[in-house]
């Protein structure tokens, strides 16, 4: 698949156009374009696009090597219209600079517990959730991002969603971070958590 050039995605960044980064969540954390959005094609994908961009306006999607099509062709078929690609590989390649995500370890989450916001669907909150942890579903937290706070520290059921809350805070300005693996990590490596 053809990836549009360095020049282009800076042209796009400049004039407001989205660019979805749909590579596995830690790569994201690690390093990726300032200003670009995590909705992880190993999690919700299209859920996760769905709530973040509109879907009648241009974005550039990010993916891993091998997944372009699949990535492209998924959004495709769930109704995004003006799509193009980008290969992360010519970002890193470039003098531009990167950004990147703080992340806590699910084992570390209890030290964290007066910062979590749990951004699961509300269903899921409901049938399972860190004791005292609020709900703030991503859905939420893109119609009103007022509802997270510098410092927060975000998870759901596996990551992906928190991933793609706090890179979407990111570009309100509003740092937050998320706990690796999620609910379902906490569950084993945080046993004394209140769930």
């Amino acid at each position: 698949m053809q990836s549009i050039s360095v020049d282009e995605l800076e042209e796009a960044l400049e004039s407001g156009t989205s660019v979805l980064d749909c590579r596995p969540t830690n790569d994201f954390a690690f390093s990726h374009v300032p200003n670009s959005i995590s909705a992880s094609i190993n999690g919700s994908y299209e859920y996760m696009a769905t709530c973040l961009f509109g879907k009648k306006k241009p974005l550039i999607v990010i993916a891993e090597s091998g997944r372009e099509s699949e990535a492209i062709l998924r959004l495709d078929i769930d109704g995004f219209t003006d799509l193009s690609f980008f290969d992360y590989e010519k970002w890193k390649a470039s003098d531009n600079p990167t950004s990147s995500i703080v992340r806590f370890s699910a084992k570390d989450a209890p030290n964290h517990l007066e910062k979590m916001k749990d951004v699961s669907n509300a269903e899921d909150w409901k049938v399972l959730h860190v004791k005292g942890v609020s709900s703030k579903p991503l859905l939420d937290i893109v119609d009103n991002p007022g509802i997270i706070s510098e410092g927060d520290v975000l998870y759901c059921a596996h990551g992906h969603k928190s991933m793609a809350a706090a890179s979407f805070m990111a570009t309100k300005g509003v740092n937050v971070s998320d706990i690796m693996g999620g609910l379902s990590a906490m569950l084993v490596d945080a046993p004394d958590l209140e769930i």
